[in-house]
């Protein structure tokens, strides 16, 4: 029997719960009764869901499943996970947090370098997270394994103030005119926006003064949002790249939010995507987890060209998208996310799937 522990930071976090936006928490909830559902479905596994104390977050009783009250954070992990007498009550343990503030790194730093946690970890390493959660350093990295992505610079909290006070209009027909506006930690759509900066302007933006930049900025370019999902297999079996998948976002007064998308997206699409996925499954190396990627598809130029499809950021962690994956699939996906899937290949269904967060 193995004995799982599977904790959602902003549901089994007090304090994050009262803060997050309601499509963060929306998704928190989405993502944790997805995977709770699937990976009791496994046989002969005990699952056991972290939440925070009077929170009912499970969307119906799911029959085997313990649920226990307290607060994740970085320094209750290890003493959740040792149990009495250092007798720890899990064999694995799934944490499914946001990037921002270096929450989710914190966590699996907790866990992955504490030797006395014999615990196995169902998530990326924590040094590659690290990458990962901070989009300057995902921008090196991708461009350091050769893999298209957009222009970058940071700027200072100043001015995206600035930036950010300035009126985004809808009427303009070109995306010249206008600029992406991140956190460089955020996750989810949180905290973006479209702002008016032409891309003269961004071509003459001074490389990053200081490393405190806490934003980023990069061209607003043509295409259709999409991504794709990845199950590590660690040391056991290659990488499993799940269908590419079509995003919808929604643009209100220049904010970004993510609604859910489609499952498959259109073939030409997926024709563009699949060797970039496989570029990355490549980079990423042997891992345990989900990994899942944000890409753009500009369809108004040729396949072959570089512009073709750029990698927006890559988010070391469980995204929404594996809610509609579960929608598409014969399978069920927790075998794959713990390695228990005898080797055979994924089995989808031939019609496309819709999925939300709302």
């Amino acid at each position: 029997m193995t004995r799982i522990l599977v904790a959602e930071f902003l549901l089994a976090n007090a304090e994050a719960s009262r803060t997050a936006s309601i499509s963060m928490l929306n998704e928190a909830t989405a993502m944790l009764n997805a995977v709770v559902a699937d990976i009791t479905r496994v046989p002969n596994t005990a699952v056991t869901v972290l939440l925070s104390a009077g929170t009912n977050s499970l969307s119906a009783p799911l029959p085997d499943v313990q649920i226990i009250p307290g607060e994740l954070r970085a320094e209750t992990l290890p003493h959740i996970l040792c149990g009495v007498e250092n007798q720890s009550p899990y064999d694995a343990v799934l944490l499914i947090a946001p990037e921002c503030d270096g929450v989710l790194v914190s966590l699996l730093k907790a866990i992955q370098e504490d030797s006395s946690l014999q615990i196995h970890s169902l998530n990326l390493n924590w040094q590659l997270a690290g990458i990962f959660a901070d989009k300057r350093a995902t921008d090196s990295w991708l461009r350091q394994h050769q893999i298209a992505t957009i222009p970058t610079k940071t700027i200072n909290h100043g001015t995206a103030e600035t930036l950010r006070s300035r009126v985004t209009s809808t009427s303009d027909s070109t995306n010249d005119l206008y600029a992406v506006l991140k956190p460089r930690d955020g996750a989810g759509a949180d905290g973006v926006r479209i702002v008016p900066f032409g891309r003269d302007a961004f071509q003459e933006l001074p490389p990053q003064q200081s490393d405190n930049d806490q934003w980023l900025l990069q061209p607003f370019l043509p295409g259709v949002a999409c991504s794709v999902g990845f199950i590590g297999g660690g040391q056991r079996g290659p990488t499993t790249i799940l269908p590419p998948a079509r995003q919808n976002i929604v643009t209100d007064g220049g904010a970004l939010s993510y609604r859910g998308g489609q499952i498959p997206c259109e073939s030409e699409i997926r024709a563009r995507i699949t060797p970039i996925a496989e570029q990355l499954a490549t980079a990423f190396g042997p891992f345990d987890g989900y990994v899942g990627a944000d890409l753009i598809v500009d369809l108004s130029v040729a396949a072959t060209s570089k512009a073709s499809v750029r990698v927006v950021e890559v988010n070391p962690r469980l995204c929404t998208s594996y809610v509609g994956y579960r929608m598409l699939t014969k399978d069920n996906l927790g075998a794959w996310m713990l390695q228990e899937n005898t080797g055979h290949e994924i089995r989808w269904r031939s019609e496309a799937v819709q999925f939300s967060t709302i």
